[in-house]
């Protein structure tokens, strides 16, 4: 148990996967967590299932964290509406997937006192809601903070130190732009690949019966919340397209290759991907 953090009240907001998934690790770490949830329904199932030791609305001044586990519209409406419901000086924090031009519209509902420290946990599984909450899904994970100049030193740190307690292995730091640029990347693109594949008119009822692990692998992330993806994707279009662009090239070289029956071509581009993946796992595994 991460003593630094024991007892210690943090508030969830927002209870879905992601939220639920929080809350279970923060109380494992032995923190007083505090949920709120539009749907008090879901909050109170939160509560049953011993993921959350209060729903009350007003042990919400109580949290020296809170984190934001709902969409941006969403975080946005919460501190307009409730932002006098936190505690005055609490260092505050969202899984947001997308950044860029979010912090200025934050920045304007900020109540006087607080910090608004951006992150991103980049860990999840396939479905939605409360019932998916798994709080493992932290462990070895890549927690992506993305300082602005106006945060402090010691919030950040402290937001670094919560993702390390939580589980995670590595702790980057960048700016909007360039965590936006790699996220249409390495969870964008592949979501848009996922939901081709399973939305291609190849798809019979009876394809089940013959994938293996490939297969599998690659639509995982197919099993998506389609309304929250939606946004995502609108959020970050322009860098998801530019990802669609470049993928498309890459599948035109491939296809020419094989058209060609140009074999050397052929393993040479499977050669290379080999590569590129080894290097990747080796980078990140330090």
């Amino acid at each position: 148990m991460n003593s630094d953090f024991k007892n210690r009240p943090v508030a969830v907001i927002g209870l879905g996967l992601m939220g639920g998934s929080f809350a279970e690790r923060l109380t494992e770490l032995g923190c007083f967590v505090i949920g709120f949830n539009r749907t008090e329904e879901t909050a109170e199932q939160a509560l049953r299932m011993g993921l959350v030791q209060s729903v009350n609305p007003q042990d919400l001044k109580k949290a020296d964290i809170v984190i934001f586990c709902t969409p941006v519209k969403g975080t946005l409406a919460f501190l307009k509406e409730h932002g006098d419901w936190l505690k005055e000086g609490a260092v505050l924090t969202d899984i947001a997937g997308v950044k860029d031009h979010n912090w200025p519209r934050i920045r304007e509902l900020l109540p006087p006192g607080m910090d608004f420290i951006s992150a991103h946990p980049m860990c999840g599984r396939e479905g939605a809601g409360l019932a998916q909450a798994d709080g493992t899904i932290f462990n070895n994970c890549n927690y992506v903070l993305i300082p602005e100049k106006e945060n402090e030193p010691e919030h950040l740190e402290l937001i670094a130190r919560l993702a390390r307690a939580l589980g995670a292995k590595h702790i980057p730091r960048v700016t909007a732009e360039e965590h936006d640029r790699f996220i249409a990347y390495t969870s964008g693109l592949p979501h848009a690949v996922a939901a081709s594949l399973m939305n291609s008119e190849s798809y019979e009822k009876d394809t089940g019966m013959f994938i293996g692990g490939s297969f599998t692998d690659a639509t995982r992330v197919a099993d998506i919340n389609g309304r929250l993806w939606t946004s995502l994707f609108l959020s970050n279009r322009d860098k998801i397209l530019a990802e669609m662009d470049s993928f498309q090239e890459s599948l035109c070289k491939l296809r020419k290759a094989l058209e060609t029956e140009d074999a050397e071509a052929l393993c040479e581009f499977f050669t290379e991907a080999r590569r590129r993946r080894r290097e990747m796992i080796h980078h990140g595994s330090r």
